[in-house]
C-alpha cells in the first residue's frame, strides 16, 4: 500500500516517540480499512438488491428463466 502523506507529515511523525508512531500507524490502518469497507462495491445491500432483481426477472437460481 502506498503512503500518500506529505513529506512534512512523515517528518513530524518521525519526531514522535516510538509508541506514538505505532499508534498513529495503527490509526491510519484502521481508517483505511473503514474506507475500504465504506467504498466497497460489493456491500451487503448491493448484493441483496442484485439478488432481488434477479428473482424478479426470474433469472438465476433453480427457478429457470421465464
Amino acid at each position: 500500500m502506498r503512503d500518500h502523506r506529505s513529506p512534512a507529515e512523515v517528518i513530524r511523525e518521525w519526531r514522535l516517540p516510538r509508541a506514538e508512531r505505532d499508534a498513529a500507524a495503527a490509526e491510519r490502518r484502521a481508517e483505511g480499512e473503514l474506507r475500504r469497507e465504506r467504498d466497497n462495491q460489493e456491500t451487503a445491500a448491493r448484493r441483496a438488491a442484485a439478488l432481488e432483481a434477479e428473482a424478479r426477472r426470474g433469472v438465476g437460481g433453480w427457478g429457470g428463466g421465464g
